[in-house]
């Protein structure tokens, strides 16, 4: 029996696994949406020689049952061998809340053309890039604050864990973690208002960390005793 499988797979990082993905990307790891924009932008590239893809693209929401106030346009289009294209994004609704950050996710799935001659038990990949949308109310949006929150993240144990708080605002990406010299494999992303517990920790110390900015790089180094 010929049978078609498709799988969706879910991981930018698996494009390396997938020769015939591997000259489509997406122009950014992060889109900035502030709250006097009439629009976003994302650039998606497909620079190899021949492979035509069809593209979706969608805004999601990681709370089930959350309506998404946001668009992208187009939804679906072709993208022909080295060409450029942009998803756009439009915000639908203004019922976000004004006081700090909310994050949502822009996808795009790759859907490459079906093999003329499709073989027994073929398989068919399709992949879904899935990167950040911040939504960052005006009143919110100051450009000094944005680039130092991260240092304003305290550590302090609650039981065996290590509790990281966000007092800030905005979403901060710990990233490049080292406790007592000992690096943490995992990062973690920390709302606003919030804490999340780090798995890895120790009873007493000095931690050191970086965050992840508005363009995708890291900051510089910050420490704290815990």
């Amino acid at each position: 029996m010929k049978m078609l499988v498709k799988s969706i797979l879910a991981s930018a990082l698996l494009v390396t696994a997938i020769p015939s993905f591997a000259g489509l990307t997406v122009g950014a790891t992060r889109v900035i949406f502030t709250g006097d924009m009439k629009e976003a932008s994302l650039p998606i590239m497909n620079g190899e020689d021949s492979s035509v893809y069809l593209i979706r693209s969608w805004v999601s929401s990681d709370n089930a049952g959350e309506k998404v106030p946001f668009m992208t346009t187009p939804p679906l289009f072709r993208i022909e061998p080295g060409q450029n294209n942009t998803v756009r994004i439009n915000q639908t609704s203004s019922n976000l809340p004004q006081d700090k950050e909310s994050v949502f996710w822009i996808n795009t799935l790759a859907i490459p053309p079906e093999a003329k001659v499709k073989s027994e038990n073929s398989l068919q990949f399709s992949l879904n890039t899935r990167i950040k949308l911040f939504y960052r109310p005006v009143a919110i949006n100051k450009p000094d604050e944005v680039k130092h929150a991260y240092e304003k993240v305290t550590f302090n144990h609650a039981g065996n864990s290590l509790v990281a708080k966000n007092p800030t605002p905005y979403f901060i990406n710990i990233s490049r973690i080292s406790i007592n010299g000992h690096d943490v494999k995992e990062g973690y992303m920390v709302a606003p208002g919030s804490t999340v517990n780090i798995k890895e920790s120790a009873s007493s110390g000095t931690i050191t960390w970086q965050s992840i900015n508005d363009y995708g790089g890291l900051t510089e180094k910050a420490t704290a005793k815990f």
